[in-house]
Formats: C-alpha cells, structure tokens, sequence
C-alpha cells in the first residue's frame, strides 16, 4: 500500500475513534420532570418512612395506590386541580378523593418548578363516623403538624386537637413522598376527571 493511501486509512480511523469516543462521553438529556426526578431519587426512602409509620396511622396516612390516574378514574370522586402561580415558577396542585365508603381524601403541594423542591404540602382524610385527621408540612420552619377533630353524631367537632411531630420522623417523611407523588400524578384536566 502506497505511503499517501496508508496515512490516509490511518487518519480516517484515528477520526473515527475520536468521533466515537466523543459520542460516549455525551450525557443522555433527562427527560424526566424534576418532580418525577427526586421522586425517583427519594423512593427508597419514602418506602421506608410508609414502612415505619405508627400502625394506627398507616392505613390513614398511606394512600400511594390511590395517586395514579387509571386508579381515579374508577374512584367515585377524583378531581385533581392545578392552580396558577402565585409566586413565579411555583406549582400548586390539589387532589380531591372520595372512596366508595364516604371517606373523603384531600392531598395539596405546592413546589419549584425549576427545582422539583416541595416548600409546603397538606393532608386531610375524613374517616365516617371516626373523624378527620390531617397534616400539614412547611418547608420554611421544616414544621410538620397533626390535627385531629372528632366526630360525633351530629357531626365533626370544631374544636382540633392540634401537636407539632418530631423532625426527620416517618410522618414528616411520608408526608412529604405523598407530596411528591401527587406533583408526578398525570392531571392534565381537572374537569374530564371530576364525578359526581
């Protein structure tokens, strides 16, 4: 093989290991939302703290296999809102259940858009008959607080019961996955999704 014919061979295929290893060390885009990415990131953990939760709180307080859109269609009531901004590049989405039982569900976050990052979440259940149990956590004060107002036969008391939980507690924690799995929740028409 000719000198000019065999610098040229090796000159192609020195090109074409540099273009190839360029192609490798490109990054793959993500294309995940930021809240579909730290739910992903945090979904060991979030099983654990469900995991580790009080066993009267539990059944009340996990409600994971109701947050997916095939599920809500079939609920009797499944209305998911998303709210406009009030502050720029902020999300606010609010989830209404109502089960087959009467027992009726509310689920409300609010979180960086840019971010993915929960600043505040609420959680209502009302249990017929025993009452409504709810907690509320705010990133600004890392405050998670329990209320509880019970119910008697002529209806929900007005008076709560209200207490402050421990930091870094298996409360707090599933407070804040159920909070992110409602930002992951397909909810693009609050409207084609609402029974009555």
């Amino acid at each position: 093989m000719r000198p000019a014919r065999r610098a040229l061979l090796a000159l192609g295929l020195a090109t074409f290991a540099v273009g190839a290893a360029a192609c490798r060390e490109v990054p793959v885009a993500d294309a995940r939302t930021p809240y579909e990415r730290l739910a992903g990131d945090s979904a060991h953990a979030d099983s654990a703290a469900f995991a580790t939760l009080p066993g009267a709180l539990a059944p009340v307080l996990d409600i994971r296999a109701l947050l997916d859109a095939s599920v809500l269609d079939s609920l009797p009531l499944g209305e998911c809102v998303d709210f406009g901004e009030r502050r720029p590049l902020e999300a606010r989405r609010r989830l209404q259940l109502r089960l087959a039982d009467s027992t009726a569900i509310v689920l409300y976050a609010v979180a960086d858009k840019t971010s993915g990052a929960l600043e505040h979440v609420e959680f209502l259940r009302r249990i017929p008959g025993r009452g409504q149990r709810a907690f509320t956590w705010d990133h600004g004060n890392d405050r998670t607080t329990s209320l509880w107002w019970s119910e008697y036969p002529r209806g929900i008391s007005r008076r709560a019961e209200k207490g402050d939980l421990p930091r870094g507690g298996p409360i707090p924690r599933a407070v804040r996955a159920l909070g992110r799995q409602l930002l992951t929740l397909d909810c693009p028409d609050s409207a084609s999704r609402t029974r009555r």
